[in-house]
């Protein structure tokens, strides 16, 4: 099967200056038909990407909503397999780009060749290796490169200056900008002045802006609007998950996706 060429670039330039919405979703939580329709309905209600979660038992960048739905969607079965083939069924009807958030450990269980044409096949079009620095595991990025992936890497706020220019190099697509440290969700971490940040991002690389780690409502992404190209939001959706995860799941996240879009708009 033909790889096409990645969608992330073409959708941020359509945002023609505007700050796009990218939504994350763990694979399988509460279901993967659950997850499938999320999907389907964050992309057809303008999201800029859809970044989809393999769930993994010790996800160290993640707080407890993503651990909790990564625990959940593992006690049902799904692992890589069963995600890149949301994937597949995704890309049925939806050319909305989609990236991967994984770390190195269901990469390296079938190996770093296989994942990447699997994933190039399936329709994923970037992977974020969240435990992986790009200084390492040369044979990671080189199969990510052939097989026409994006690799989104992440730049946090204790982000050396010395080692800046070697992660902006590594990264494709988009840049990932952590507005604090710490872990995903609600939780204490030093952030600094992000717009700062941002513009010296800028300085640096002509690639998008992400913004995630935090972003969990509509005034957070109001506070970025104009200033990043996307806003990365997950915590937040998974916890409207779990407030009832067998009723009206899908109707709670699509309504947050519309209050964050009509925030950047």
């Amino acid at each position: 099967m033909s790889r096409t060429a990645s969608r992330i670039g073409p959708a941020f330039a359509a945002m023609s200056g505007r700050t796009g919405l990218i939504p994350f979703l763990t694979a399988g939580y509460p279901s993967l038909e659950a997850t499938l329709e999320m999907a389907r309905g964050l992309a057809r209600g303008g999201a800029l990407a859809i970044e989809i979660g393999i769930p993994f038992s010790d996800p160290i960048a993640d707080g407890r909503e993503i651990q909790r739905a990564s625990e959940w969607a593992l006690r049902h079965g799904v692992s890589l397999g069963p995600t890149l083939d949301l994937v597949r069924a995704f890309r049925r009807d939806s050319d909305t780009p989609v990236v991967l958030m994984t770390y190195a450990n269901p990469i390296l269980l079938g190996g770093v060749e296989r994942f990447a044409s699997e994933a190039g096949e399936s329709g994923v079009d970037g992977v974020i290796v969240s435990d992986v620095p790009p200084e390492e595991s040369p044979e990671l990025w080189r199969a990510m490169d052939a097989a026409g992936l994006d690799t989104v890497t992440l730049v946090a706020p204790t982000t050396e200056r010395s080692r800046l220019a070697n992660v902006l190099a590594r990264s494709r697509g988009f840049v990932y900008c952590l507005a604090r440290t710490g872990v995903t969700g609600k939780s204490a971490g030093e952030g600094g002045a992000l717009p700062a940040r941002i513009a010296e991002l800028r300085a640096h690389t002509a690639l998008p802006i992400a913004v995630g780690f935090g972003i969990s409502g509509a005034n957070d992404a109001r506070a970025l609007r104009g200033v990043a190209d996307a806003v990365v939001v997950g915590a937040a959706f998974m916890r409207g998950i779990s407030s009832d995860p067998g009723r009206g799941a899908r109707e709670r996240v699509l309504t947050l996706a519309g209050e964050i879009q009509a925030a950047l708009a």
